[in-house]
């Protein structure tokens, strides 16, 4: 898709999300492509490109026969994690400028809590740093990483740009970060509840995950933390 096109079709996609939000219910069949080609002075395959986004995010459902039908009760939900895993995506919805941080990295054995998950890391060397999300200079997710230093084919470094990071670890590793296995449970963290400024004993949901690589070696264990009062994780899943 060439430059102009491109923008052409985001500015559809934002105005078409826009119409749904508006919409009643009962009262959410979009017009048809034609239509809308025309009304948008562009060609039926920019509106399509526009429409299949938009039906693979769960905003339109497309009903052969009987059309294109809008959702506005989707468009009410922010922090899409089924869209995006990446934590500066997830806060930009409902965050005027987010920044980020990485604390000093660290060479150190594993933690208590990755030799639990992973006993033969016992004796190896980890990189250790931290990621803090936040939205004006409030702490909204905090990221405690730990990175295999055995299978790094360069040492790590602080990131210039906001990255995720699967990202991150391909600029370092020896091979390609190909998938990560995830679990979310709720805990007690003294540290995190200081840095959150909640009171003590206060539940606070941790995803845990480890990155893997080509060969299904573990590269890196991640421990993110959610804010539980500012941040509202949630996902639109299919019944069809």
């Amino acid at each position: 898709m060439h430059r102009q096109e491109a923008a052409l079709y985001k500015k559809i996609k934002a105005s078409l999300l826009k119409e749904i939000a508006d919409m009643k219910d009962g009262d959410n069949r979009l017009e048809p492509e034609e239509k809308l080609a025309q009304r948008f002075g562009t060609s039926r395959a920019t509106i399509r490109e526009a429409l299949s986004e938009l039906i693979q995010q769960g905003y339109i459902t497309s009903w052969q026969g009987r059309g294109n039908f809008g959702h506005p009760h989707a468009t009410d939900l922010q922090m899409r994690f089924d869209i995006t895993s990446g934590f500066y995506q997830l806060l930009q919805g409902s965050c005027e400028e987010v920044d980020i941080t990485q604390s000093k990295i660290n060479i150190a054995p594993p933690t208590a809590d990755l030799v639990e998950r992973l006993p033969k890391w016992a004796n190896e060397d980890c990189f250790h740093f931290d990621w803090i999300y936040g939205c004006g200079g409030e702490p909204m997710i905090v990221g405690k990483v730990q990175v295999l230093k055995s299978q790094m084919k360069y040492l790590l470094t602080h990131r210039k740009d906001e990255m995720c990071l699967s990202d991150y670890l391909r600029k370092f590793h020896n091979g390609e970060i190909i998938y990560t296995t995830t679990w979310v449970e709720a805990v007690h963290s003294a540290e995190m509840e200081a840095k959150f400024s909640l009171h003590r004993q206060t539940p606070i949901l941790m995803w845990e995950e480890f990155f893997y690589d080509l060969y299904d070696r573990q590269v890196c264990y991640n421990q993110v933390y959610f804010h539980p009062e500012k941040t509202k994780l949630s996902m639109l899943l299919r019944t069809i």
